[in-house]
């Protein structure tokens, strides 16, 4: 009986064993898998990051056209039809020009600035598209209600469907003279 038992012993110890084995497998598995998620997000945010930023550099050449900017306002954003995610973001910056409204939306890790998207609001579109040939939108707005009720600038543009996408963008915290620059 005492053969039985230490049989059995051995049993259970290399069934623990094998257990122990395929779990630590596992682990590494999903950290290997984990891993090579976040390295496609990280290769995807520096791609639209990389472009944001060499499209904000052209707007050296506008620098006579800027009234004014205005950085790190608070926005919300809501899209419908494809989602596109470059335009979810919570904060912004804001480009006032005499022909044109350029928000340049951005979220922060660690206190950097990641930027998401460049959307340019403007009835000049050609002009636009000559120079900003890599903004994510170059469009003339479907709705833009600067004297809403709660304070906040309202803008729509965009069709939802299965091909496009729909988006209502809402800035935060304009002051009354920041709201009459916002000229399409």
């Amino acid at each position: 009986m005492g053969c039985l038992f230490l049989g059995w012993e051995t049993f259970v110890y290399l069934g623990i064993s094998r257990n122990f084995t395929t779990n630590r497998t596992m682990s590494y598995l999903f950290i290997f898998v984990f891993s090579i998620f976040c390295f496609i997000i990280y290769l995807d945010r520096s791609y639209s990051h990389r472009i944001v930023r060499k499209e904000l550099e052209k707007l050296a050449k506008f620098q006579s056209k800027i009234c004014l900017k205005k950085f790190n306002v608070k926005c919300s954003t809501f899209t419908s039809g494809r989602k596109n995610l470059g335009f979810h973001y919570r904060k912004a910056d804001l480009y006032f020009m005499e022909d044109a409204f350029i928000i340049v939306g951005f979220y922060t890790l660690f206190s950097k600035k990641i930027y998401r998207s460049i959307l340019i609001l403007t009835n000049e579109i050609e002009l636009y598209k000559q120079v900003f040939n890599k903004a994510d939108e170059i469009t003339i707005p479907n709705q833009l209600n600067i004297k809403s009720s709660n304070g906040e600038v309202y803008i729509d543009f965009g069709k939802p469907s299965f091909t496009s996408t729909n988006v209502l963008i809402r800035l935060k915290y304009l002051s009354d003279f920041e709201k009459k620059l916002i000229k399409i």
